[in-house]
């Protein structure tokens, strides 16, 4: 009979009680699998909106502690054009703006000169004509859960605001937006002269280090940061705690995991201690029993992890229901948050099994023999 034969064989003694323990490594291996896919998730949908947005830098107020509530001038904007090596520029305004009194959606105020109009995918009507107020185009997603389309008005601010176009976006974070002149958005938002963060697309012939010294170059302007788009929520304070939370609940969660198996097999060990004197008795080494004990530990959270990962699958569609989550970004685990999980959740089942594998042998064969 191998050790692994005789650990499964333990394991199945107590069936229920290996149920529970298996089930309850699940549950902590899901979350920790979908709090690490919704804190990449964020990381991951910002890249891919401005990848299909075509923007290369973006700039922003460099103690801003969001990309939300940064002040960026306005003039700006023109000053990064003349640059050599720009081949684009669009400042914006990104917030989240109240729609028809019941919702917050996030809205991006664009400049009329701005190069992403040009570029933009319309999956239904237009895009706003030259000097046209109060207008705006949907995001395929927004118009979704508004239930609006091409010819319906909605309220921004209490302002009137009639939608001419929907966006054929593909990345979530597009789709979910409203896209509006900047112009209005300025007026609506008393944000005068001033935008959030402004976009920049370069030369594609520029070689690393001259990228690098044009962003330098626009820093130098003062109180901004140039930095790459796809790196935009790196240095969010808000993303940072997320992250921060996210791992620590991770850690928590899955350290649970490692107590419930050294609950568990302390108990597997106390049942077995007769069992265990017969075997220190006939010759099986203390290495071989303590080795016997963490394969049922490692056992429990193999399959803990197995059945934790169709869980965090599930447990990331629910956040496709969260209005400000789902509406926005992808959450889906990817293949290293699972596998990290899968190292944590065997890592400290194997720890958790330590100290009940170090009981077993811990007494001769005949106090075992006279315990039991």
């Amino acid at each position: 009979m191998t050790l692994l034969t005789l650990a499964y064989r333990n394991l199945l003694r107590r069936p229920a009680r290996t149920t529970l323990l298996v089930f309850s490594i699940a549950i902590a291996f899901a979350t920790a699998l979908s709090l690490l896919a919704l804190s990449r998730g964020i990381e991951t949908t910002t890249h891919e909106g401005a990848e299909e947005r075509g923007a290369d830098l973006t700039v922003s107020q460099v103690d801003a502690s969001d990309v939300f509530s940064g002040v960026v001038p306005e003039s700006h904007a023109a000053k990064i054009a003349a640059m050599p090596g720009v081949r684009g520029v669009s400042g914006e305004i990104l917030m989240f703006t109240p729609i028809d009194d019941e919702r917050q959606i996030l809205t991006v105020g664009m400049a009329e000169n701005s190069y992403f109009w040009g570029a933009m995918p319309i999956a239904d009507g237009r895009k706003p004509e030259k000097d046209e107020r109060w207008v705006v185009l949907l995001g395929q997603g927004a118009a979704q859960a508004l239930g609006k389309g091409v010819g319906d008005t909605l309220t921004m601010f209490d302002q009137e605001m009639k939608i001419v176009g929907v966006t054929g976006y593909r990345a979530p974070i597009n789709r979910g937006a409203i896209v509006a002149r900047l112009q209005d958005v300025q007026e609506l938002a008393f944000k005068h002269d001033v935008v959030t963060l402004i976009h920049v697309a370069i030369d594609p012939s520029l070689t690393l280090a001259q990228a690098e010294a044009l962003g330098a170059e626009i820093e130098r302007l003062g109180r901004v940061s140039a930095s790459p788009t796809e790196q935009l929520f790196s240095r969010d304070r808000n993303v940072a705690v997320l992250r921060a939370i996210s791992q620590v609940t991770s850690f928590i969660a899955l350290t649970m995991a490692g107590l419930s198996v050294l609950n568990v097999l302390l108990m597997a060990v106390q049942e077995r201690v007769r069992e265990t004197g017969i075997m220190m008795a006939i010759g099986w080494s203390d290495r071989r029993i303590i080795a016997t004990i963490i394969l049922e530990g490692v056992i429990t959270g193999a399959l803990g992890s197995l059945l934790g990962i169709p869980l965090g699958f599930l447990a990331c569609g629910f956040f496709e229901y969260l209005p400000t989550i789902g509406a926005y970004l992808d959450i889906t685990p990817p293949l290293d948050a699972i596998l990290i999980s899968v190292a944590g959740a065997l890592a400290l089942s194997a720890l958790g099994s330590l100290y009940p594998a170090w009981r077993a042998v811990s007494h001769t064969p005949a106090d075992a023999l006279r315990r039991a």
